[in-house]
């Protein structure tokens, strides 16, 4: 449960990692690799599940699904929040 905890906080954390993290190491890849623009949030939300990889593993939590099941709800999450109420509103009203 610890670390579907973990997770899930990195994958909520991932858009504010973007700028003063993905996209540098985009640039330092950049002689190497070539990084698109719509590629650098796939890889703010590797280099989160990375992190959040080692945590798990110096703390010896979790499992691979929930690891991958609390970092895409982490992700996702404010979407399917939002979704939800407009779910809830649209039946009220």
């Amino acid at each position: 449960m610890f670390g579907f905890l973990i997770t899930l906080a990195a994958g909520a954390a991932t858009p504010m990692i973007v700028d003063p993290l993905a996209r540098r190491v985009a640039k330092a890849m950049g002689q190497h690799v070539e990084v698109q623009e719509n590629e650098v949030p796939a890889l703010a939300f590797m280099i989160a599940m990375i992190i959040a990889g080692v945590a798990c593993s110096v703390f010896d939590a979790g499992s691979p699904l929930g690891l991958a099941v609390g970092g895409t709800l982490g992700y996702f999450g404010a979407r399917l929040l939002r979704w939800g109420q407009r779910s809830i509103d649209n039946k009220r009203g």
